[in-house]
C-alpha cells in the first residue's frame, strides 16, 4: 500500500508532549526547534520557561525500494529539556532522571499507540522497538539536562509516474 499522504510525526509527538502528565506537572512546554544548535523555542523563553519537550521540525530522509514499492524513511528527534541550578549536580540528576521518566513513558505511549492502532496502521511503521537517545552532557546551555531521542519511520511512498505533471 503507497500512501500518498504520510502521516504527520512532528504533530503527533506534540500531541504526547501536551498530554503527558508526568510533563505537565512539571510545567514542560511542548514546542519546536531545529536540530540541537536551533534550540529557538527553549532559548526565546529560557528565562520564563524551565522545561522543554522539543520537536525538531527537520528530518534526515532516505527513499530506497525493497524490491516491490518504495519506502520514505524519515528520522524523527524528540527534546526533553530541564533547568537546574548551574552547578547544582543533586538537581541536575533528579531533572535528569525526570527527563528519563518521561522519555520511558513516551516509548510506553509509542508502543501502546502502535500496537492498538489508535491512528489505524498510521504507526505501523514506526519502529518503535529500537529507539536511540542521547543523554545531555554537563555543561550544555549552562544548567540544562535532558536527553534527546530519535525515532525510524519508514512508510510506503507512491511514486508512480504520472504525465499529467509534467509539460511536453
Amino acid at each position: 500500500m503507497s500512501q500518498i499522504q504520510l502521516f504527520n510525526v512532528r504533530n503527533y509527538f506534540k500531541c504526547l508532549a501536551q498530554t503527558n502528565k508526568l510533563a505537565l506537572q512539571h510545567g514542560f512546554k511542548p514546542g519546536t526547534c531545529s536540530g540541537l544548535a536551533g534550540l529557538e523555542d527553549m532559548a526565546a523563553q529560557f528565562r520564563q520557561q524551565a522545561n522543554f519537550i522539543l520537536v525538531d521540525d527537520t528530518t534526515t530522509q532516505s527513499t530506497y525500494s525493497n524490491g516491490v514499492t518504495f519506502f520514505r524513511k524519515d528520522v524523527y528527534t524528540v527534546f526533553i529539556l530541564a533547568a537546574y541550578r548551574f552547578d547544582d549536580m543533586v538537581q541536575r540528576e533528579e531533572k535528569m532522571d525526570l527527563c528519563r521518566r518521561i522519555f520511558r513513558q513516551m516509548h510506553a505511549r509509542l508502543i501502546h499507540d502502535r500496537d492498538s492502532m489508535v491512528y489505524g496502521d498510521s504507526l505501523e511503521y514506526l519502529n518503535v522497538n529500537n529507539i536511540y537517545s542521547t543523554e545531555l552532557p554537563r555543561l550544555f546551555l549552562n544548567g540544562t539536562t535532558g536527553l534527546y531521542f530519535m525515532v525510524n519511520n519508514e512508510q510506503p511512498i507512491d511514486l508512480t509516474y504520472s504525465e499529467d505533471e509534467w509539460n511536453k
